[in-house]
């Protein structure tokens, strides 16, 4: 409850600091390229004004997320729940199967997969004498899987910021897109083989490609060329571009 409470603050804490950011930085671009800002015509040529473009896609995609939110919530209420959380809580039996809310599903899956029988909590509770074992090797797999995410900004090498460029991160990344939704599905299955050792496979692969495939990328990966500038970027993709007169 008391996260529950909490988060709301913090979400919108975060969103006052991303307008701050994106009014002192501006915004992002697919190229990773950086805005020239040696004058104001040049800045006009590689950035678009707020309104209306910006503020026409955020309305755009608050609409669309109002809409699905609205269908889900008016007419499938129970579509994202699971049945067994309209059964009276028996605080003298635990339930044979737990499932959590949908969006926690990879990390319970996470949280499960660190059995006692994994040579990697079995070493490490030999290595603290006990002090850590299989739960506890679980919960900080679960929140280590949420921390890893932060550190990818350090943890990827290139100084290539766009996967426009980089064939081999796009690969890799749609393979943890689909690994996401791989570790949901485990989670919602009963902790027993094959789900057991499937999610032991799901939660190696989101840690390796942060803690590896990442870092490993920066070095091993040729990355295709780069455009000097925004501007030469939007002419290849769509033409050149004629300045608006003042």
């Amino acid at each position: 409850f008391s996260l529950h409470y909490l988060f709301p603050f913090l979400i919108a804490g975060l969103v006052m600091v991303h307008i701050w950011a994106f009014h002192t930085t501006g915004n992002n671009n697919p190229t990773g390229v950086e805005v020239r800002r040696g004058s104001k015509e040049e800045a006009k040529k590689d950035t678009v004004p707020f309104w209306p473009y910006y503020v026409i896609k955020d309305l755009f995609a608050l609409a669309v997320i109002l809409a699905v939110f609205f269908a889900i919530v008016g007419f499938m209420p129970n579509y994202l729940g699971h049945p067994d959380n309209y059964i009276e809580a028996n605080p003298l039996a635990t339930p044979a199967h737990i499932v959590p809310e949908w969006y926690f599903l990879p990390f319970y899956a996470i949280l499960r997969a660190f059995t006692a029988d994994v040579w990697a909590v079995q070493l490490v509770s030999f290595v603290t004498g006990g002090i850590v074992d299989a739960k506890f090797f679980g919960v900080l797999a679960m929140f280590g899987a949420i921390a890893v995410m932060a550190l990818a900004p350090w943890l990827d090498t290139s100084s290539v910021r766009s996967a426009r460029y980089r064939p081999q991160l796009k690969l890799w990344f749609w393979i943890l897109v689909a690994d996401f939704f791989f570790l949901m599905w485990l989670g919602a299955m009963p902790a027993e083989e094959p789900y057991a050792s499937l999610s032991l496979v799901g939660s190696a692969y989101w840690f390796g490609y942060f803690l590896i495939i990442l870092p490993l990328l920066g070095v091993l990966e040729k990355p295709a060329p780069q455009p000097a500038t925004i501007e030469d970027d939007f002419d290849a993709h769509y033409g050149k571009a004629e300045t608006p007169a003042e």
